[in-house]
């Protein structure tokens, strides 16, 4: 090779470099932890919240998204908190060590209860789906809700046994978690402002004795049963009642709206069943039903939750980018203060304690196996 070509050789190369250095400078990573039960009974939940996130994030990254003139690049770090406030501190630790500047998480309240002062702690902040309201009431200026909390989803709860199925007895029964006492407690008040006949016990999915307790909601003559917690202990309590003959109308929380749930049901589901969702469907937005079909060819049918985590990564993106920076501590005060677009939720901001303002909260009823919304019903 003469000189002048590997002249020109040389400064092909180096422009080449330039253009690589000048196209990195340009862009920015940003990385925002999922965490949520990737395994054991509620395992498809959290499956269905990082799938809803990483079509954000490929949305996001397809759109070419600039934070202050600059392409950010989102990736997601997904770790398992197995249902278990220990494990979900451990978690926690794990995605402030990887150095996410957000996270999306946690599904269960007492999990995210446990984990929020560690994100407070670092300064990061946390968005969750979990609706026990201790959790925006701890003081911590990091820990947001997408969702309505179970003071709102308890009163929407009681008014459907009340007014809309005019129960006249109901049996009350929390798995003794969190968010089982937690919404068990808020339809109990309730109803009894009501004056509403109730009765209430409880159940630990791994001691229960179900033939003795629904011997208890049978002596009761309860013609509706309200069931707080998630489907360890909700689903055999099910089987159980449909087994010994008891056609009791059977109303659970969002951890017992899934399609998860009816088909782990194995058909004691398919009718006189109620579900609430603290969530708007994606079926109310045209961006919703764009998401369910982008889903859909990815994942399959979207999970409640899915269209959570997908708002929720959304929400968390336009606050980086209205602030200018992936820096939590630069972008936490617009993600309290400001107003952003959940192309599923519609128009979002939070109140002063991170709740979402004007929470919505859906009823759905189980008709030939399959959960259908039911707006005259709310």
């Amino acid at each position: 090779m003469g000189a002048e070509m590997k002249r020109l050789h040389h400064l092909i190369l180096l422009g080449a470099a330039i253009l690589f250095l000048g196209a990195c400078s340009r862009q920015v990573s940003v990385k925002i932890g999922v965490v949520a039960p990737m395994s054991g009974p509620l395992a498809q939940y959290g499956k269905d919240i990082a799938n809803g996130a990483q079509v954000a994030v490929d949305e996001l990254n397809s759109d070419y998204f600039s934070i202050r003139g600059k392409r950010a690049r989102f990736e997601l770090v997904v770790e398992d908190d197995k249902a278990s406030p220990d494990e979900g501190k451990l978690a926690a630790q794990k995605l402030i060590d990887s150095g996410v500047v957000a996270v999306f998480g946690h599904f269960n309240s007492g999990v995210s209860i446990a984990a929020a002062p560690l994100y407070a702690g670092a300064g990061i902040p946390q968005l969750s789906a979990s609706t026990n309201p201790k959790y925006t009431r701890m003081g911590l200026k990091t820990a947001f809700r997408i969702t309505a909390d179970d003071i709102q989803q308890g009163a929407t709860l009681a008014r459907l046994i009340g007014e809309k199925l005019k129960a006249k007895s109901l049996y009350i029964v929390d798995d003794r978690t969190t968010f089982g006492l937690g919404i068990a407690d808020e339809v109990e008040r309730m109803v009894k402002s009501a004056t509403l006949k109730a009765s209430r016990d409880n159940v630990d999915p791994k001691s229960a004795d179900y033939a003795a307790l629904v011997k208890k909601i049978t002596d009761a003559q309860a013609d509706t049963v309200f069931f707080g917690g998630d489907e360890a202990a909700g689903v055999p309590l099910l089987k159980a009642l449909r087994a010994a003959g008891s056609t009791a109308r059977f109303v659970g929380a969002d951890a017992m709206c899934d399609a998860s749930t009816l088909k782990a049901a194995g058909g004691t589901a398919n009718s006189n069943y109620y579900c609430t969702i603290a969530g708007v469907p994606p079926s109310w937005l045209s961006s919703g039903i764009a998401f369910t079909d982008i889903y859909k060819s990815k994942y399959g049918a979207p999970g409640a939750y899915s269209t959570l985590s997908y708002d929720g990564i959304h929400i968390l993106a336009q606050a980086m980018q209205q602030a200018g920076s992936i820096d939590p501590k630069e972008y936490l005060p617009t993600l309290a203060k400001g107003s952003f677009s959940g192309k599923i939720q519609g128009s979002i901001e939070f109140d002063e304690k991170g709740d979402i303002k004007d929470g919505t909260v859906v009823i759905y009823q189980s008709i030939g196996g399959q959960l259908v919304e039911q707006r005259n019903l709310l």
